[in-house]
């Protein structure tokens, strides 16, 4: 056998495992309920490892990272928005994937063909990548019909999910309570709330908040509390912001998943400053997030 032209054609398909793997991690902070997949398909970039070290075939570096730089520079491309996340990056980044995954199921059919390596792992390999093509499928035809079929929306998106070591329902009790702003959100400087009794659907609060150097106040309102989670929309002349905030139970008992989405929507002339809004919102974004985990427990 030609060791040569096998180390280059088993290179080649690390540095697609590479890039493959950083787009299911990416997809997955998108979908939380597809981290099991992300978690496979970097096993099948070990096992690859694996095969190679078997075949004593070494692995070069900068194919690697050029598969992560190549799906690095995927983001670029806008999708029809250009501030916020497209519903059509869901569409195309899972076709990518089931491109990939296709790739790797030919490349473990091409190995057990050669008769030289281990027959039952390449079995179950193949087994498992048609499992991944399988569901990989089914999430991006169930996706496309709400994608294609979404409004025309502008404006500023940020996004987080991560986990809490705290229960969905005392997450939903604290969070319900717009004021408590004030403990968690970085940008708020104080939050009032507007009415009496049980919060509740309708209830409302005086936000005054920091943002780009100077003071906002928008009134917000609770417009949404479900099992799935919790929705505030706050108004003043210049912006409608909206943040949902969904919570599930966590990979174990006791835990949160939280998923914070804020959209900002501008009026008129401040519709100029969305893009430096993105820039400020990302941070923020961040911040929040490192808040809310500060406040809510950390998962150790």
């Amino acid at each position: 056998m030609n060791t040569e032209l096998l180390g280059i054609y088993l290179n080649d398909h690390l540095a697609g495992a590479a890039a493959g793997t950083e787009l299911a991690r990416r997809v997955s902070r998108t979908h939380p309920e597809l981290r099991v997949l992300a978690d496979d398909i970097e096993a099948d970039r070990k096992e690859l490892l694996d095969v190679m070290r078997a075949a004593g075939v070494e692995s070069r570096p900068h194919k690697e990272a050029l598969g992560w730089l190549t799906e690095k520079a995927g983001r670029l491309k806008l999708n029809g928005r250009l501030l916020g996340r497209s519903p059509l990056s869901d569409v195309l980044e899972l076709e990518t994937l089931r491109v990939g995954i296709e790739g790797k199921a030919a490349l473990w059919r091409t190995l057990r063909h050669l008769g030289t390596f281990d027959e039952t792992r390449l079995e179950r390999l193949a087994g498992r990548a048609e499992s991944q093509a399988t569901l990989v499928d089914q999430y991006r035809l169930g996706l496309a019909p709400k994608a294609f079929n979404s409004p025309h929306v502008s404006g500023v998106d940020v996004e987080r999910t991560f986990t809490v070591a705290t229960t969905p329902e005392s997450v939903t009790e604290y969070l319900r309570d717009f004021s408590r702003t004030e403990q968690w959100d970085p940008g708020t400087v104080t939050c009032t709330r507007l009415d009496t009794g049980p919060v509740a659907v309708g209830s409302r609060w005086r936000n005054v908040s920091q943002f780009l150097g100077r003071k906002t106040e928008l009134v917000y309102e609770l417009t949404r509390d479900d099992t799935t989670g919790l929705q505030f929309v706050g108004r003043n002349d210049t912006a409608t912001s909206t943040d949902d905030i969904s919570i599930t139970p966590g990979p174990t008992p006791g835990t949160t998943r939280i998923g914070y989405h804020a959209h900002v929507e501008f009026n008129g002339l401040a519709k100029l400053g969305a893009p430096v809004a993105k820039l400020a919102m990302e941070k923020l974004g961040t911040d929040t997030e490192r808040s809310l985990i500060r406040v809510l427990g950390a998962v150790h």
